[in-house]
């Protein structure tokens, strides 16, 4: 069934813990009579809940407990406790609006539906209150909230597409491998390790690029001394470094002083495509 603001309020405020002993007695007495009623006081609590979970417990000052202790002992005994009467819905009787008073008197006591709008309303921004500095926490101190209330990081794991790489072996007349050159064209570098001996004493090892898109061969920069040289090859395109054919010359150390070889290439060879570059990328993981 649909209830109106009234009945709705009201489960709010028992919730809350704002109703009057009267006023809890006929929730209490609604929500055992009717299963939706108290589905819609659940409802509630599992709202207010959340906001609950944000605050932290407070420990009252000393002052605070002193003053309570003086009330409590203030109570007389025999004031005795008196339990509200338990009435059933139907005999509940809606309460009146007291007419103006006959001395002049213009004030008016608000009804209860009045009363229980303008409670509505508070709840409404204090829920509001609630969920802007539960967005504000979680966005700067997510340390502060519970740990099943604080944001969850999401990570995507994205394949990239796999670039296409290139290996030449270079040797003398079919000899054992001097150097093995690989050439990444996603990253466009390439690599240089030494397989064969080192360069002479006072001599260094110098990569050329040999083309007929190029007047003469194009220096790649001096091996290092170390096993693994690698260097960039972003100078040129992909098409000229797939066809070219690499060369190794000794030139003095450091390198040939004029840009061009000194001696004839004593180690060669060409690129063959050892993994293929990927067509399409492959879809994202999420």
């Amino acid at each position: 069934m649909s209830y109106d603001e009234d009945h709705i309020a009201m489960a709010a405020e028992y919730v809350l813990g704002t109703l009057d002993g009267e006023e809890r007695a006929q929730v209490e007495t609604m929500m055992s009579a009717d299963p939706e009623f108290k589905l819609l006081v659940e409802q509630w609590e599992r709202r207010l809940g959340e906001l609950h979970a944000m605050v932290g417990a407070v420990e009252p000052a000393d002052e605070v407990w002193r003053k309570i202790r003086t009330a409590v002992t203030a109570i007389k005994p025999e004031a005795a406790m008196r339990l509200p009467e338990v009435t059933s819905v139907s005999a509940a009787v809606p309460p009146s609006v007291n007419e103006n008073t006959p001395d002049g008197g213009n004030v008016v006591p608000l009804s209860d539906r009045t009363r229980r709008w303008r409670s509505l309303a508070q709840l409404t921004t204090a829920l509001a209150a609630g969920l802007a500095a539960f967005i504000a926490v979680q966005a700067y101190r997510p340390d502060l909230l519970p740990e099943r209330l604080r944001p969850q990081g999401k990570t995507e794991f994205v394949q990239a597409p796999q670039a296409a790489q290139f290996v030449a072996v270079l040797q003398r007349d079919g000899g054992p491998p001097a150097f093995i050159m690989t050439i990444d064209t996603g990253a466009k570098e390439f690599t240089v390790r030494r397989a064969g001996p080192e360069a002479p004493a006072g001599r260094s090892y110098e990569l050329w690029m040999v083309s007929d898109r190029f007047a003469q061969p194009r220096s790649l920069g001096v091996i290092g001394p170390t096993d693994f040289t690698t260097k960039p090859v972003s100078a040129f395109d992909k098409d000229t470094i797939h066809a070219a054919i690499y060369a190794v010359t000794v030139e003095p150390e450091g390198g040939s002083p004029s840009g061009a070889p000194t001696s004839a290439p004593i180690y060669a060879g060409k690129l063959i495509e050892t993994v293929p570059a990927a067509s399409t990328p492959p879809p994202a993981k999420r």
